[in-house]
Order: structure tokens, then C-alpha cells, then sequence
């Protein structure tokens, strides 16, 4: 077996019985929406769609990774592409882990592979503009979008890479939301800045991904019999909340030059029109804080007009990017002048949730970062949605992440605190002070 590629805690039974509802599920009157905010949920929602697909996988993530869960995932969809499925990958050039033989041995197997602005000499530019995008989307009717790449830290695994995990948000998605993911998808796919993977290695190499793969196979294959079988006795499981929506919103930047050059409306400004609009409360989750202009006159005016507004990210102990910090780090003191509740995550994980609620009812999930480089560079996609219910549950995951922040005073420091890095190692607290140097000669590309 290999080293836990998906240790599961829960029946596979459940994923079954998930994956034939999906199948012979009735026509939606309206999206229906569940918020994946644990691991193991998040885990099962995708396992099960996956088994559910009768035409099509289509797969796009900024980072696919080369460790135990990630080989499991391929390996499930190689064996979806065996089955006739329809299987697309499209990854980030610059953040695809998976083997160069083992991409070879995929496209063998029938996968379409595409990677995101590749490095070329003629286009220099590609390098700092990134597809940060997370979508898997199935038969145009289901999808699950949100902050989770694929690789085992995103799902509660990081010990098998000996990482910090992540604390993520995604929604799982029924209905016609995935239509609009799914056309998304495929001007990008058809666009100029993807380019098709081609198969370099020789058929040895290839032969010897394909004997990799085994062992997750076999692992996987053993579990989901032994929940068929145990499915025969109706065991039940605890499901991630189903909520009824009659809208749901599919937002993304445009496809092509547009974002740059500021000509197409792109995700940074309908969270902007979203917070514009907010008349009693703004609750944020975002892993780097680095708000452009735009954000910081839109925070002050809900502050000016009496919304409360909270953010949480990440304290320099638990964020996985020091660079990302340094330029967070000047902007404590304005933020917190301008009438913000902000707080800051201590760990154990690194906050990745990308995620907020207006006025306790206007819900927005998906990839985009307050930080320019979402707001200008990378590609991005959420979903936006209006719904009492859902909203509230959001908010008490929200509400449950606090219990391992600390609140931030007038000075920026947390509250009570003698210094601003409380129980940071010295050395983290030096390189931060050197990044803080560096941080401003690069900002917008942080």
C-alpha cells in the first residue's frame, strides 16, 4: 500500500451511495449548494463526483503535485478515462508537479493535458502571470470550486510532505453555475495562453509511470469495494448541508488580454461591487492582506457608512509566505485607522480560505486573494450567491477560526501584546524586516 495516499476516516459506503444519487438525480429546479470547509468533506465531494461522471472530467488547478494524494487523484482519473469519461487537466505551467513521464503515460491513456503560459522567450511576460484558478467540473452539471489545490497539505496531509497544513473553503455545486464554469473553462482551454503538453519520454519511462500508479490504484480500488459491500447494510453518514439557491453566480476573469490592460470586468471588481453594496457587515477570510487602492478607499467607505467590517489572515507565524507578509505588515495601522476588526490566524495551519459574507446573507468563494496579484496578474474564479442559511454557516466556520486568532489593537499588534510578533522565533522576525526592504520595489507582483 502506499504511504496514505487518502487515509480516509469515514465509510467509502457514503461515497457510493453519493455517487448514484448524483446519477440519477432529477433536473435541478435550482442550483443546490453544501460548503466544503472540512478536509474530509472536501475529499469525498470530489471522490464521489468523479465516480459519478458519465461523459466528462474536466480538471484545472494552479498546483497539481507529485505526492501520494495527488498520484491517487491521476490515478483516478486515469481509470475514468479508461471507462470513456472524457478527461481533461489543465495546470499552471509554472506549478505543474506531476512527472514528466507520467504526464506522457496520461496522454496515452486517452487525458487531454494543457499547462497555463509555459516559459517561452517570446513571451517573457507569461512568467508573472499566473492561471490560480481550482475547478473540477463534471457533465456541465456539477462543481466544486474554491481555494484547494491538488496536493495533500489542501487536504489535511501535509505530514506526507512534512508541511504545514491548509485551512480551505470550497463550494460544491449542482446545477447551472457548472454550465457557466464549463464555458469558462473551455475559451480558456481554447485560448492562446494554454498550450497542449507533448510527450517527450521514451515508452520506457512511460511504462515505468504506469507501474507508479499501481499501488494507488490498488489501495483505492480495495476501499471502494470494501464500501460497496459495506453499503449493503445502510450505514449513514453525516453530509455537508445541502442548501437550495435560486441564483448562483459563476465569476471569473476574462479570457485573454482584457484583465491586464483593465478593458473587462474581472472577479477583483465584483467583490469590490459586492463590498460597495454591503449596508450592516463585511466578514473576510484571506490568506494575504495586500489591499490595492481600489480595496482600501472600498473598506473605508463601508467604514464610513457604518458597516462592520472584519478581515482574518495570516500572522507571520502561520503564513506560508514571508514575502507575502512583509508587504501586509506597513498597511496594520491604516487598516486598523480606518475602523477594520482585524484579526490574525495563529496556526497550527496556514489560513488559505479565500472567502467572504456581506450583510449575513451575500456569499462570495473562490480563489482570489486581497493582494494585487490576484486583483491584476492571475487568472481568478469564484462563485457569488444570496442565501440566508448558507450564509449563516459560513459565518460560524467563519467564527470558529477565531479561536485561533488574536485580534489586532491600534497599533497593529495583537491585543495585550508587549511586542508585534508575539512567540516568533527570532530569525523568522529578521527576515521579515530584510523582505520588508525588498517588498515595496515589487508589491505588484506579490
Amino acid at each position: 500500500m502506499p504511504s496514505s495516499p487518502w487515509p480516509f476516516r469515514r465509510s467509502f459506503a457514503a461515497l457510493s451511495l453519493l455517487a448514484v444519487l448524483l446519477v440519477g438525480a432529477a433536473p435541478l429546479r435550482a442550483d443546490t449548494v453544501s460548503i466544503l470547509d472540512e478536509d474530509q468533506e472536501a475529499l469525498e465531494a470530489r471522490l464521489a463526483m468523479v465516480l459519478a461522471a458519465e461523459k466528462e472530467i474536466w480538471v484545472s488547478y494552479f498546483i497539481i503535485g507529485d505526492d501520494p494524494f495527488s498520484l491517487t487523484s491521476l490515478s483516478l482519473l486515469r481509470d475514468a478515462a479508461r471507462r470513456g469519461i472524457a478527461v481533461r487537466i489543465l495546470v499552471d505551467a509554472q506549478w505543474n508537479k506531476i512527472p514528466k513521464a507520467l504526464q506522457d503515460h496520461l496522454i496515452d491513456e486517452g487525458i487531454e493535458i494543457r499547462e497555463y503560459h509555459p516559459f517561452r522567450w517570446s513571451r517573457l511576460g507569461w512568467i508573472f502571470r499566473r492561471m490560480h484558478d481550482k475547478l473540477l467540473i463534471v457533465d456541465h452539471q456539477h462543481l466544486i470550486l474554491g481555494g484547494r489545490n491538488v496536493e495533500s497539505p489542501y487536504f489535511g496531509f501535509g505530514r506526507q510532505l512534512e508541511r504545514r497544513n491548509y485551512l480551505d473553503c470550497d463550494l460544491e455545486v449542482h446545477g447551472e453555475a457548472a454550465q457557466e464554469a464549463h464555458d469558462y473553462y473551455d475559451a480558456l482551454w481554447q485560448s492562446r495562453d494554454v498550450k497542449k503538453v507533448k510527450i517527450t519520454r521514451p515508452p520506457s519511462e512511460r511504462r515505468a509511470a504506469d507501474a507508479s500508479l499501481a499501488p494507488h490504484k490498488a489501495w483505492l480500488d480495495a476501499k471502494i469495494t470494501a464500501a460497496l459491500d459495506a453499503a449493503k447494510s445502510g450505514p449513514v453518514l453525516v453530509k455537508p448541508t445541502v442548501f437550495e439557491v435560486a441564483e448562483v453566480h459563476f465569476l471569473h476573469d476574462p479570457v485573454g488580454k482584457g484583465k491586464r490592460l483593465g478593458r473587462v470586468r474581472g472577479v477583483g471588481h465584483e467583490l469590490l461591487d459586492r463590498l460597495n453594496a454591503a449596508r450592516e457587515s463585511a466578514v473576510i477570510e484571506s490568506p494575504y492582506l495586500i489591499p490595492s487602492r481600489a480595496f482600501r478607499f472600498g473598506l473605508r467607505r463601508a467604514s464610513a457608512r457604518g458597516v462592520s467590517v472584519r478581515i482574518l489572515t495570516n500572522s507571520l507565524g502561520s503564513t506560508d509566505n514571508v514575502l507575502a507578509q512583509a508587504a501586509y505588515v506597513p498597511w496594520k495601522r491604516n487598516l486598523k485607522k480606518s475602523g477594520l476588526d482585524l484579526w490574525e490566524y495563529q496556526g497550527p495551519e496556514c489560513l488559505h480560505t479565500k472567502a467572504a459574507v456581506m450583510d449575513r446573507e451575500t456569499v462570495i468563494v473562490g480563489s482570489f486573494n486581497l493582494d494585487p496579484r490576484s486583483e491584476f496578474l492571475n487568472t481568478e474564479v469564484a462563485l457569488a450567491l444570496r442565501d440566508k442559511a448558507l450564509a449563516a454557516e459560513l459565518l460560524a466556520s467563519f467564527d470558529s477560526h477565531l479561536v485561533n486568532a488574536h485580534r489586532l489593537d491600534h497599533r497593529g499588534w495583537p491585543e495585550g501584546a508587549a511586542g508585534p510578533f508575539p512567540g516568533i522565533p527570532p530569525k523568522k522576525v529578521f527576515r521579515l524586516r530584510l523582505l520588508q526592504l525588498i517588498a515595496p520595489l515589487i508589491q505588484k507582483q506579490i
